[in-house]
């Protein structure tokens, strides 16, 4: 089995981890100082399947929302499915619409300030079925409730969306 390709990066930490970069497929790994390159090559040599079965997966994504004409499109549809779907979580959680708004986010689905009651929500969303949007608005708006993940969080959308989790770990594949 032949080797991927990859790039190392040397950090203060303590372990090694394997990155598998999207949209590319790009394979980075950061190791602590101390690692020889060839325990790096055998850790990677380790994880070549599992690198190999996530370039494939990433592979097969759509590709990302830039910006453009299509990107203009997107935000427009993204708003307009977004919008109701607000409204109508909002008023069944009892709490007053905030505003949204939608741009372009490489590591986040959605952000909310709770201090501006403003949610943000990923541009990227438009290549995502309806109930993943859903998903986010709900995780958004629970933090209008409790602003980090703890057990108040996760007690609230167990409430109002109890597959919560299970929308999490598809959202998170993507």
């Amino acid at each position: 089995m032949t080797l991927p390709a990859y790039t190392v990066t040397r950090k203060r930490v303590k372990t090694m981890r394997i990155r598998v970069q999207v949209p590319d497929g790009r394979v980075t790994v950061s190791a602590p100082h101390w690692y020889t390159d060839k325990t790096i090559e055998a850790f990677v040599a380790q994880k070549a399947q599992w690198i190999r079965e996530n370039q494939e997966r990433i592979a097969k994504l759509p590709p990302r929302i830039e910006s453009g004409p299509v990107a203009d499109s997107a935000r427009q549809d993204l708003k307009d499915a977004a919008g109701p779907l607000i409204a109508y979580w909002s008023d069944r959680m009892g709490i007053e619409p905030p505003t949204f708004g939608v741009r372009i986010m490489r590591t986040r689905w959605g952000t909310c300030n709770v201090q501006r009651r403003h949610v943000t929500l990923a541009l990227e969303l438009a290549n995502c079925d309806e109930i993943m949007l859903e998903y986010v608005i709900v995780h958004e708006l629970a933090h209008l409730f409790a602003p980090n993940h703890g057990p108040e969080f996760k007690a609230i959308m167990d409430r109002y969306l109890p597959e919560w989790r299970q929308l999490r770990a598809a959202l998170r594949d993507r």
